[in-house]
């Protein structure tokens, strides 16, 4: 697949997931350095955890800074408007964000695994590098994750990923739009409609 398609997807997933880690910093009323370290985090977490399961040392966090970098300047420019009160963190800015972000990064994680022809690890490494940086920001923020409890979060990542391995037999760019787009449409669904996978109280 053309590595400027790639690139893009990656700046973008970057940008949103760093809103979503530095909204949730200021809503756990962090200072500034946190709101950085947490937006950075949920940027580029989930693909480090995938470099890690995929062997490749060291992380691509690591090797091209640009993605840290850009998440970086995006958490300041969130806490900035934040502090004007130009932006709302709460409901739908942070929803969308951390949704396009799932999206994207669990296509790209998916794209990372094609090359091995193996269905299972296609999908493996798309789930593990979308939800892998909100895990993390959850955790680094003390809070229970979200793919534990509510929104169809990490079933959405899992669905978006299935259809992507599947019709990448055939087109990749259709298959990563379509992915894509199941995923972030199950998940503004599911927000909307407060829909959760059972539990057993």
């Amino acid at each position: 697949m053309n590595i400027d398609f790639v690139f893009a997807l990656e700046i973008i997933g970057t940008i949103v997931f760093a809103i979503s880690g530095a909204s949730v910093a200021i809503q756990e009323k962090m200072d500034l350095l946190g709101v950085c370290i947490l937006g950075m985090t949920t940027a580029v977490g989930g693909g480090t955890i995938r470099d890690l399961v995929l062997g490749i040392t060291p992380p691509a966090a690591f090797q091209h800074p640009f993605f840290a970098l850009t998440a970086l300047v995006t958490s300041l420019l969130v806490f900035l408007f934040a502090r004007q009160d130009v932006i709302d963190l709460d409901g739908w800015l942070y929803t969308i964000s951390d949704s396009l972000g799932l999206a994207v990064f669990t296509i790209t994680g998916a794209l990372t695994g094609v090359s091995s022809g193996n269905p299972f690890l296609i999908v493996f490494v798309g789930c593990i590098t979308g939800v892998g940086g909100g895990v993390m920001r959850d955790v680094f923020a003390n809070r229970k994750p979200v793919i534990f409890q509510k929104h169809v979060y990490a079933t959405a990542s899992l669905a978006g990923a299935v259809v992507f391995a599947v019709l990448s037999q055939f087109n990749r760019y259709s298959a990563a739009a379509v992915g894509g787009a199941v995923i972030f449409i199950l998940r503004i669904l599911a927000y909307k409609n407060k829909w959760d996978l059972p539990r057993a109280e």
